[in-house]
This record gives structure tokens, C-alpha cells and sequence, in this order.
């Protein structure tokens, strides 16, 4: 009697112990079930175009540095609107008319394209997310101390100018 007994304890134990670990891998696993948080920041600057001409050819790569973190964030589809003239009037301000019109009329036609890079869609930045949405005042706390703790690469006034942005879009 006391065999049979130990030998069900026994199984039991063996069965729990395999349930356990099966909900803990499908837990770990199961992308639907992660938690939202943000995606890392990546940038490849100006997508297939110069960061600058020749003679200066990092002129207007902070611009574009810039519009990929909007595109990270992402927000509304004004916020969307307002990065994209944002990064014209960026490179303007270099003295490169031109150079913003072209990068400018490039991003237009990448929105417009049906075909689209991975993780340069708007709000790429986030994990189960509804784009075109509105940022929260969580969300940008959350953007903002993503930043600081993980790209120390990223200037001090890129940061500050970018944070000051998103906080206004929540006037």
C-alpha cells in the first residue's frame, strides 16, 4: 500500500513537474503573451539616400536620425505628416533646398508604396501596438528613459529636441 501511494506521489510530481515547465516555455515563447515595451532603436539613417554631399557627407544625418526616431515612436497619423515636413525643414536648414525636397518627396513615396521595409514602418518602436495611435504620457516617459539608459550614442540635444516634441504632442 505504502509503494502504491509513493509510486502516485511520485507520477504526480513527474506530470506537474513537465506542466510547469511547458507553461514557462510557452510563456517565454509565445510573442502574443510578451509584454508590449518598446523594440530596440535602430537607424540606417537616411534610408537609401546620402546623410550628406561629398564635400560634407555627414551634412543632414542627424535629420534623418531624428525622423527614424519619430518613426519608432510613431503616434498619430498628424504626428506622421509633421516628422516628414520636420526632416525637410531639417535639411533646408543645411543650405540643401534640394537635397530636402528630394529626401522629402522619397519619404512620400515610401509611404505611399505598397511594399514596405521591416521595421521602418511608423511606431516599428513598439510590440503590439495600434499605428496611427496617439502616444500616451506613459508611452513617452517610457520612449524617453528607453533612450537615456540604452543610446548614450545618440546626442544630448537629439534626445532633449525629440522628448520636447513628444511631449507637445500631448497638449
Amino acid at each position: 500500500m505504502k509503494r502504491d501511494v509513493l509510486a502516485t506521489f511520485l507520477e504526480h510530481n513527474i506530470l506537474m513537474s513537465f506542466i510547469l515547465k511547458f507553461l514557462i516555455l510557452f510563456l517565454i515563447f509565445n510573442p502574443a503573451l510578451r509584454a508590449e515595451g518598446l523594440n530596440n532603436f535602430k537607424t540606417d539613417y537616411c534610408t537609401g539616400y546620402s546623410e550628406g554631399p561629398r564635400s560634407m557627407p555627414n551634412l543632414w544625418k542627424h535629420c534623418c536620425v531624428e525622423h527614424d526616431l519619430y518613426f519608432w515612436a510613431g503616434g498619430s497619423k498628424k504626428d506622421r505628416v509633421r516628422a516628414d515636413e520636420q526632416l525637410k525643414v531639417c535639411v533646408a536648414q543645411t543650405g540643401q533646398k534640394i537635397h530636402a525636397q528630394l529626401i522629402y518627396l522619397g519619404v512620400q513615396l515610401g509611404g505611399l508604396s505598397p511594399f514596405k521595409i521591416k521595421n521602418k514602418q511608423w511606431g516599428n518602436g513598439w510590440n503590439n501596438r495600434v499605428s496611427y495611435e496617439k502616444l500616451t504620457e506613459k508611452e513617452t516617459l517610457e520612449i524617453f528613459h528607453f533612450l537615456e539608459i540604452n543610446h548614450p550614442e545618440i546626442s544630448q540635444n537629439l534626445k532633449q529636441s525629440f522628448i520636447i516634441q513628444l511631449q507637445s504632442r500631448l497638449d
